[in-house]
């Protein structure tokens, strides 16, 4: 709280309101994801509007996040979101004000309203549009875990609020009726609404809340359940007594542990009624507490899309912890995180790769928080011998509000704390010796989709062999190269601790790549029991876990050729030297055919010949040429992606931002280099796209880049200088970026 005030005092002192260049609309249209409801950093509640369209294919897909920009209804606003995911889930607590009483109940959609996007306002921490069919404007803020609504009704005495329980965004908007696994409720006075339910989307989760009016309730009917359905938690119409006044305010307060603490959470973060724009405005500070770390010099559409990216990275992951510290476990038991924080949503198959390490540059303190969270995870896992997905423990893979996903592949909480570790960043009441057994254990026993004991067989997953149940021959090449990445960052922590026999084990599956490239083809391939690779393989098509025996993971063969983080000198030499190494890369990129779902509805964006934005395993792609004798190529694409693949509309984002992964990207590349290997400790130098940016660092230093000669036509780094000295390197490590200084890169043209 110290640092975000002293941050808030330097943005008065400096004048500059970061929150201005922010557009969380940014990324709401098509395949972005993001939502525009206020928020506060990692906040646990998100409120934000749901809207409608009239159904089409690929509907479900579209509405993850509950909004598109260009939907002509609004079904009203819920409570929490998530930032950019591919798999529906959240939105809870719908509430629309509304002014009749003769709607048809029969469909929950029938409960919805035209606006004018003229209306529709969405700033860092605050949300307002008009509602035209119901004459209401709404107001929505919100603190950690309380969301603030305040409603303006232009006829008072027909004012009504709808409350729909049983609502959430789901994988098929006809089944919401059975979105709900558990739900309790009461009215414990006029002026008090309090509950539970459990939603089963993706993850079931415990979710607590009390809902608090400012004006009494007078009347209440319950609306039956759409014919032919049943639900567990009901749909409410009230009316109230407005007292002359046109504003009524709602306070929802959350929690994943109990009522009397989501009622605690409220009373603590929310005084009083009437505190609406106090609220607003501290939560626009604490924006400009994170937005103030970095300073860039650019036009207005440049700072629009860095300040959004970095607003989108701070978003999640989520404190669901009380103001106590108390949360709700996976096996449902209560426990106490250990820094007083305990961050859920983890989509750490995206972020590890630069949305984690632009947190150690400027969050180290959160750094440690989340470290220590999946600690606390592992330590309180439950496991059950009985079950082989849960017979031994492992740090987080796509963990939401507490509860495992088993989402994509890998163990990527594992590079995530071990980069933080090498960096200096530690978590909080853990020894090295307990980090150690969770990342050990992670990465050794067997559990879903890391597939070790056929890993350690054969030296790779045979697509044709089953050890135990959990080996379904699916994503085969994808689970090892990402599964021998998470060993060698397990084996730079088993020898930073002077582990030497463990650190040999890793790294010599760490190099087990090698095992899976087909030198007749030139690509990774899946490969049999007998050591024989797949054949006729379609070099373009994007496979994933809906397909039985698909070698990637939402790739393809272009994808996953170079998906060898740790050792691209390595990789080289198995591709027979940096010639060939940049002609495949050239394949890639200058490839006249696209990357293509040939099973599911799923039209790709942001394509670059073979190359694909919009998917993580990608990310690193661009800044390989700087490992070739043809650097510049890097800073060509580089400058492609950055101007034509971001853009401050709806629509800007080619693809998912998933968790701040896509902005990180952006911020990145926009900075000039990238953590190609994100558990090395080096960042690859790309091609600063603005003339100069400062990042001040939480140790009160600060490290400023500095792009000279910088126009349309020079985005060519020439040379660099690092502190006044010429570097001939392709990387710049973490050490020389915290201990402050200056980046200088000279430009020209291509």
């Amino acid at each position: 709280m110290f640092a975000i005030g002293l941050l808030s005092c330097q943005n008065e002192i400096n004048g500059t309101d970061y929150t201005q260049y922010v557009n969380p609309f940014i990324g709401t249209q098509n395949e972005g994801h993001t939502f525009p409801g206020a928020t506060t950093p990692h906040g646990m509640v998100q409120p934000s509007p749901e809207s409608y369209n009239t159904y089409y294919k690929g509907y479900e897909m579209d509405h993850v996040a509950g909004y598109q920009y260009n939907d002509p209804w609004l079904l009203g606003f819920t409570q929490t979101h998530l930032n950019g995911v591919g798999c529906p889930s959240m939105s809870d607590i719908l509430l629309l004000p509304i002014n009749t009483d003769t709607i048809n109940s029969e469909s929950r959609f029938n409960f919805k309203s035209a606006y004018r996007k003229e209306t529709e306002i969405a700033k860092p921490g605050y949300y307002k549009v008009f509602l035209d069919d119901f004459k209401v404007k709404v107001e929505l803020t919100a603190t950690e875990h309380v969301a603030y609504h305040k409603y303006t009704f232009d006829n008072p005495e027909d004012a009504r609020l709808l409350i729909d329980l049983q609502y959430g965004v789901s994988w098929d908007i006809n089944t919401i009726s059975s979105n709900i696994l558990e739900a309790s409720q009461q009215f414990e006075s006029e002026y008090v609404l309090s509950g539970y339910r459990k939603a089963k989307e993706w993850a079931a989760r415990d979710l607590y809340y009390v809902i608090k009016f400012n004006k009494p309730v007078v009347t209440k009917r319950q609306l039956p359940a759409a014919k032919g359905t049943t639900e567990k938690a009901p749909r409410y119409v009230l009316d109230f007594n407005m007292e002359g006044h046109q504003e009524l305010e709602i306070l929802i307060g959350v929690s994943t542990v109990g009522i009397k603490e989501a009622k605690k959470n409220l009373e603590a973060e929310v005084a009083s009624w009437n505190t609406f724009d106090s609220v607003r405005k501290n939560t626009n500070q604490k924006w400009n507490a994170i937005l103030n770390t970095i300073s860039i010099q650019g036009g207005k559409k440049k700072k629009e899309a860095f300040y959004t990216s970095l607003y989108h990275l701070y978003i999640q992951p989520n404190n669901i912890a009380d103001v106590d510290g108390q949360y709700r476990s996976a096996n449902s038991g209560i426990q106490k995180a250990s820094s007083g924080k305990y961050y859920s949503t983890l989509s750490l198959w995206d972020t590890f790769r630069a949305a984690n390490p632009m947190y150690t540059i400027l969050s180290p303190e959160l750094v440690s928080d989340i470290n220590t969270s999946m600690l606390d995870s592992y330590t309180h896992m439950v496991t059950d011998s009985l079950n082989p997905k849960e017979a031994n423990k492992y740090l987080p893979r796509w963990q939401l509000w507490g509860k495992e996903t088993h989402t994509m592949v890998g163990n990527h909480a594992v590079p995530v704390i071990v980069d933080a570790y090498l960096k200096g960043i530690k978590p909080k009441q853990y020894t090295d010796d307990d980090i150690f057994d969770a990342v050990w254990i992670s990465v050794t026993k067997p559990h879903y989709r890391n597939h070790v004991q056929l890993i350690d067989s054969f030296g790779y997953i045979p697509y044709d062999v089953k050890l135990s149940s959990i080996d379904d021959g699916r994503e085969t090449v994808s689970r090892l190269l990402e599964g021998i990445y998470d060993d060698y960052a397990a084996a730079r922590f088993a020898e930073k601790l002077g582990k030497s026999n463990e650190a040999n084990f890793l790294y010599k599956r760490a190099g087990y790549y090698k095992n899976v490239y087909d030198k007749e083809s030139g690509f990774m391939r899946g490969k049999n029991a007998n050591g024989v690779f797949r054949k006729h393989v379609d070099n373009t098509e994007v496979v994933g876990e809906w397909l039985e025996g698909s070698d990637f993971t939402e790739g393809n063969a272009f994808h996953y050729q170079f998906h060898v983080l740790h050792d691209i000198p390595g990789l080289q030499q198995l591709m027979e030297g940096k010639q060939a190494f940049e002609k495949k890369l050239d394949q890639l990129f200058f490839s006249k055919s696209k990357p293509e779902v040939k099973t599911l509805v799923w039209n790709i964006h942001g394509t670059y010949g073979q190359y694909w934005h919009g998917n993580e395993p990608c990310h690193h792609l661009p800044y390989l040429y700087k490992y070739t004798n043809a650097p510049e190529k890097t800073d060509k694409i580089i400058k492609t992606l950055v101007d034509e693949y971001y853009y401050t509309k709806p629509d800007g984002l080619m693809g998912n931002d998933d968790c701040g992964q896509m902005s990180a990207w952006y911020m990145f590349s926009v900075l000039g280099f990238y953590p190609v290997n994100p558990t090395g400790g080096e960042y690859v130098l790309g091609a600063p796209q603005v003339e100069e940016a400062t990042i001040r660092l939480p140790n009160n230093k600060m490290f400023t880049i500095k792009a000279n000669n910088l126009t349309d036509k020079n985005f060519v780094v020439k040379s660099i200088m690092l502190n006044g000295k010429k570097i001939d390197r392709n990387y710049i490590n973490h050490n020389e970026i915290i201990n402050g200084g200056e980046l200088i890169f000279e430009m020209g043209n291509y």
